[in-house]
């Protein structure tokens, strides 16, 4: 174990660094944006963040498992770096302040998917399926720490930037800073290993997309993982949608809004941190990898159940244990299983895959609670979103159920080839 924790330590750190910049830009920029428009923020940012997340992800898919892994890590980490900078650029004028954290907001949402999904891809490469189940979870260690660093300081830093009239935004700067940083020492970190090269291989957009796709839709339980996630994610984001803006409306600043979401999410993040020293390894050997991602579906029913008696007799301590019951599961074992269903997936393959299993099920979910907000809102009716989340994370429950039987039939599919052998969990 030690062996691979020390051929794992640079991409832990790596992953780290890409969570503390997420966490930070997420929680400043979204509680600046909700504060500046109020629901009307969610309505706009939600769907634009999933069109956002599908378009970049369109224009990685073409390239990125066409050439070596650490090289598109800095490829994406400097553009990110330098799109970072054009939004701080914005937010510092009156005039555009507005548009930069909105852009600021979807360049949060990109960076948390995006990026942590290469490194994870590079991790594929140098651990296979068994060596996974032991190295995953605790890279993954390294992540809710580096989480728990970069809530903990939005939530605290208004305490101390307030009352000497620093503004809030200036947490941003560490974004592009960190990104420069990543895109140098990690590439340094991994000379010599074994990491995927790339296929070389020229390829349309089109190509690529079906390529992967023929993964997902021709293996069922990755087919029925992939409508799970989906659904469990619209009922997530429109859950998390009503905590904002119930949230901005009982409180009377952006610094209140950001220090209750941080601490919100470091609550989250204990609790993960946690659940994946002492739980999470033993619990996923139990369930295997489809059980374990049958969680979430079931937490996210449980959470709206909580919002709805929160929402209803309007105590926002109970709103905050609603987000926080559907948020453990997904930052803990459906993160881990997530990683250790996509270790199944052959390395020429893999990145495609898990943009299509990760990031366009969290996309799709993002357009369409943005359109469930969007109703309560019209109808003045908070409580409404997690109204309707429960029957879509009844749907994303059933269709779990379908990914628990068809995946004995997955570990076999040619599709799956060469990792069969090494696929189940229990094996």
């Amino acid at each position: 174990m030690a062996g691979l924790r020390k051929r794992a330590l640079p991409l832990a750190l790596a992953l780290a660094a890409v969570f503390i910049i997420g966490c930070i830009s997420e929680v400043v920029a979204a509680s600046q944006f909700v504060h500046l428009l109020g629901p009307r923020g969610l309505i706009i940012i939600y769907p634009l963040g999933g069109l956002g997340l599908v378009a970049v992800a369109l224009i990685q898919m073409k390239w990125i498992d066409r050439v070596r892994r650490d090289k598109a890590l800095v490829a994406v980490s400097l553009v990110y770096a330098l799109a970072f900078i054009i939004g701080l650029s914005l937010m510092a004028s009156p005039v555009t302040n507005v548009v930069g954290t909105g852009f600021v907001c979807l360049l949060a949402d990109q960076l948390n998917f995006l990026l942590p999904l290469i490194v994870w891809a590079i991790v594929g490469d140098l651990f296979n399926a068994g060596e996974g189940r032991k190295i995953y979870p605790w890279i993954t260690n390294w992540r809710y720490g580096a989480q728990m660093i970069g809530l903990a300081v939005p939530s605290l830093a208004p305490f101390l930037l307030v009352p000497l009239g620093v503004p809030l935004t200036w947490l941003l700067i560490v974004c592009p800073v960190g990104l420069l940083a990543i895109a140098y020492f990690v590439p340094r970190s991994l000379r010599g290993r074994n990491i995927g090269k790339g296929s070389g291989q020229t390829e349309s957009t089109l190509a690529s997309v079906r390529s992967a796709w023929n993964v997902v839709g021709g293996v069922k339980a990755f087919k029925a993982m992939f409508i799970t996630s989906t659904l469990a994610y619209i009922a997530g984001m429109s859950l998390e949608g009503s905590f904002l803006t119930s949230a901005d409306a009982k409180l009377t600043s952006e610094a209140q809004l950001q220090v209750l979401y941080g601490m919100t999410l470091t609550a989250v993040f204990v609790i993960c941190w946690v659940l994946q020293r002492y739980v999470v390894t033993s619990l996923m050997e139990r369930l295997d990898i489809p059980g374990s991602l049958a969680v979430m579906p079931i937490a996210v029913v449980v959470g709206a159940a909580i919002l709805i008696v929160g929402l209803g007799f309007g105590i926002l301590p109970i709103v905050v244990v609603g987000i926080v019951a559907w948020r453990v599961p997904w930052w803990s074992i459906d993160d881990v299983a997530r990683r250790a269903a996509l270790a199944l997936v052959p390395d020429e393959r893999r990145t495609r895959v898990s943009y299509i299993l990760d990031l366009v099920p969290f996309a799709i979910g993002l357009i369409v609670a943005g359109g469930v907000i969007a109703i309560a809102t019209a109808l003045h009716m908070p409580i409404l979103a997690p109204i309707l989340a429960v029957p879509i994370g009844v749907a994303a429950v059933a269709s779990a159920r379908t990914m628990i039987r068809t995946w004995p039939d997955a570990l076999l599919s040619h599709h799956l080839k060469r990792r069969k052998r090494l696929g189940g969990m229990n094996n």
